[in-house]
């Protein structure tokens, strides 16, 4: 079980595009991780009104596992809401920015339906300012960053030791979208990634420490935490 008394994570309801979690540790700090889709930001907002998120000063930060529209889509707007800082690793804040060009997914060979999808992501991709990023090691208030570049340039797993909560992102799934009764662990789907083969060593890489996990969050899929050592170890030898 995870231990609540150093922080615990919780599903932001109503929000089925991806997952959004809100994380709230030992000393009364509160993190939203990713911001979900713009058009589910109605049910986010009322959600993290009804948690106590209501107004500037009531999240201490957004944190970013990766740059697709559906887990940032709300970046801006989460940043002007609740005059919260927004922060993702240096290469995917480059691309949010302007600073450096986005790359197409479309057109790469995908299913078409997956094709489909990336089309949506090239036409209408989320913009945002970085106020502070992260880069591959232990960050503050207890997260350790792990970047798995290959998904997106800056895609990360965001591990918050005290809770033993990992944040997935679209890294490694738990499930397919708007699916939480049954757990698929998976990793990153080539159709939506630069560099899909990149992004699979570095998370392999990153499971073979046997990190200390208790719960697993992803970007998509539910809330894990029976057996979540067994099944991490499990996705690393099958790969």
């Amino acid at each position: 079980m995870p231990r609540a008394n150093r922080g615990s994570a919780q599903h932001v309801r109503g929000v089925h595009i991806s997952n959004v979690w809100l994380l709230t540790d030992a000393g009364g700090r509160r993190f939203l991780i990713d911001s979900g889709h713009r058009l589910e930001r109605r049910a986010l907002a009322r959600t993290l009104c009804a948690a106590g998120v209501d107004g500037p000063g009531d999240l201490t930060a957004l944190l970013l596992t990766h740059r697709h529209s559906d887990h940032a889509g709300n970046a801006a707007w989460v940043r002007q809401r609740y005059g919260c800082p927004v922060v993702s690793h240096p290469a995917d804040a480059a691309v949010l920015t302007g600073a450096a060009p986005r790359p197409r997914l479309a057109g790469r060979g995908a299913p078409l339906v997956h094709d489909a999808l990336c089309r949506v992501e090239d036409r209408y991709p989320a913009t945002c300012d970085i106020d502070d990023t992260f880069d591959a090691g232990t960050w503050r208030w207890g997260f350790e960053v792990i970047h798995v570049g290959g998904h997106t340039e800056g895609s990360v797993l965001l591990f918050h030791a005290p809770s033993g909560t990992l944040f997935t992102g679209d890294a490694l799934l738990a499930g397919p979208p708007a699916q939480r009764l049954r757990t698929s662990l998976r990793l990153a789907v080539p159709a939506y990634s630069l560099d899909v083969d990149a992004c699979h060593r570095a998370t392999l890489r990153y499971l073979e420490s046997d990190p200390p996990v208790q719960t697993l969050c992803a970007g998509h899929g539910p809330r894990v935490r029976r057996g979540i050592g067994e099944r991490l170890r499990r996705l690393r030898t099958s790969a």
